[in-house]
């Protein structure tokens, strides 16, 4: 946990390089797949606090304070499942604002898709094609903006729900930002569309 938080800390400080296929939303995607166990909260409406709890087990305090400090103070919204008392999946639709400083220019406004996490024992049984498809149905009633989505090219599961889903690959990019994101770039390595 520790490490953890040390990685988190001095990515945010010195640098921080990642390789990303990104993709974006395309008006033929289904509109919802049913999952009636999906919850959605927004800032008028925030997780209870049992909800809290299980996204800092599995997401780690730092990372689960920051993303619901987001969508108190910028908006936006969390999905979650949970089974049994324990969480299932999670999964973030966040305004632009909140990730403009590392990919702002890739557009001027629009909403970014993710992170999403699964639990390892509901992999593979298509929760993340019904979280994808229930933020799809979530943006499209209350948004009017672009939709981008993106993944970690070395995280082939993930790449490969977000293709099932139905997004349009933009390509795969290099990012990198440094000194707490006042400096950043980007450099394209393959182009998909």
């Amino acid at each position: 946990m520790l490490a953890r938080t040390l990685r988190l800390i001095c990515e945010r400080i010195a640098v921080r390089r990642r390789t990303y296929c990104i993709y974006v939303a395309t008006p033929e995607q289904p509109a919802h797949i049913g999952d009636e166990r999906i919850e959605v909260f927004e800032h008028d409406r925030p997780p209870p606090a049992d909800v809290r709890r299980l996204l800092g087990r599995y997401m780690g305090r730092l990372g689960a304070g920051l993303m619901l400090r987001r969508l108190r103070r910028v908006g936006g919204l969390l999905l979650i499942i949970v089974e049994g008392g324990d969480l299932l999946a999670y999964g973030w639709i966040q305004e632009w604002r909140a990730v403009r400083r590392e990919f702002g220019w890739l557009a001027d406004d629009g909403l970014c898709l993710g992170p999403y996490w699964t639990h390892p024992s509901a992999r593979g049984q298509g929760v993340y094609r019904r979280m994808l498809a229930r933020s799809l149905l979530e943006c499209h009633r209350r948004y009017d903006k672009g939709l981008y989505i993106w993944a970690r090219q070395s995280n082939a599961a993930s790449l490969a729900g977000i293709e099932k889903a139905g997004f349009r690959p933009l390509g795969t990019y290099h990012v990198a930002t440094y000194a707490f994101g006042l400096v950043r770039a980007h450099k394209r390595v393959t182009r998909d569309t």
